[in-house]
């Protein structure tokens, strides 16, 4: 009896989500280029790497994927723990099932429900550390930033009065102008 292929290694099921392409950090981070800038992580599904034409999965560890306004995406595959590791998987080809392939989707508003800042660490107009931010509550018309200080204290600053004065990707900062008077009232 021939037994039936797995779904995950059946290329008609797959699509080719990106390629590794550099190393992050020093802990055997991945930079994956997207084929498609819309595609967003799925990290409850593995992601198979073509290496030596054969497709090995690799689950994605929680919290670790960022994503970079050029197209690509830094994340941590959950038995890759070093650089020597990671760098093996430079050059390679990387799938998902197209099945669990999803895209950005964008309110009405046209935030993205994936927004860059998420995990950065913010700073007012006055360079003072606000926290980091954790999420965006997309309230139709009023969405807003979640930022939580070091003392897990929640500050809610709407994302249409919050101008970005400053960011910097590398180091994960966003510079923000903070409406008068809302910090003295949630802080």
């Amino acid at each position: 009896m021939k037994q039936k292929p797995n779904k995950y290694f059946d290329k008609a099921l797959l699509t080719e989500f990106g390629l590794c392409v550099a190393l992050k950090g020093t802990e055997g981070d991945i930079v994956l280029r997207l084929n498609d800038p819309d595609y967003e992580v799925n990290s409850t599904e593995p992601m198979l790497v073509e290496t030596d034409g054969c497709l090995v999965p690799f689950f994605i560890e929680e919290d670790s994927v960022n994503y970079n306004k050029n197209g690509e995406v830094s994340l941590k595959f959950d038995t890759v723990n070093s650089n020597s590791e990671a760098f093996e998987l430079t050059g390679k080809k990387v799938y998902v099932l197209t099945e669990d392939l999803i895209k950005e989707d964008f309110d009405d508003d046209g935030y993205d429900s994936d927004f860059k800042y998420l995990n950065y660490n913010c700073y007012d107009q006055n360079d003072t550390l606000l926290g980091k931010i954790v999420d965006v509550d997309d309230i139709p018309g009023n969405p807003l930033l979640i930022i939580h200080d070091s003392f897990g204290k929640e500050i809610l600053v709407p994302v249409n009065a919050a101008e970005i004065l400053d960011e910097n990707d590398i180091i994960q900062t966003v510079k923000i102008t903070v409406p008068e008077g809302l910090l003295e009232t949630c802080c």
